[in-house]
């Protein structure tokens, strides 16, 4: 059955932080497409109908960084105005931790093209809210000690 509604809906997004604590770095992609093409963002994109937003970010993660990770936590829901040039989107965002040895592991991929990481210190210029998410996220370090 279709339905209808009579008020907007926003787009659901996600959005992977994956800090890499031994080295103090967090992984950042270039974007390969609009908007924002060629900025430095968070991994992530937008949910599939019917897919939970944990798995959301966990297959964007992958798609963009070939990384296979599961979050630790989420970092908290992020929808103001004006986030997305595209329109109305609310993006779910995660905390990932990953060790030193799988840091060479990150390869661009689907909307990626490049990976990097930066000193969490020495961050570039972000796409979308991405600052005020990462800033959140490393305000709440201790994150690391809870589970899904």
């Amino acid at each position: 059955m279709t339905y209808s509604y009579d008020f907007p809906r926003p787009a659901v997004t996600v959005d992977a932080v994956v800090v890499c604590t031994e080295k103090n770095s967090i992984l950042l992609i270039k974007r390969k497409n609009d908007p924002f093409k060629g900025k430095w963002a968070l991994p992530g994109g937008f949910v599939d109908e019917d897919e939970i937003p944990e798995k959301a970010v966990q297959r964007e993660l992958n798609e963009e960084t070939s990384l296979e990770l599961k979050p630790l936590s989420m970092i908290g829901v992020f929808g103001e105005k004006g986030r997305d040039p595209r329109g109305w989107t609310i993006s779910v965002a995660y905390y990932f931790e990953c060790i030193e040895g799988l840091m060479s592991m990150a390869k661009s991929g689907s909307d990626s093209a490049e990976t990097e990481w930066f000193p969490t210190s020495e961050l570039p210029e972000l796409a979308f809210d991405h600052e005020k998410i990462i800033a959140k996220a490393l305000d709440g370090k201790d994150r690391s000690k809870k589970t899904q």
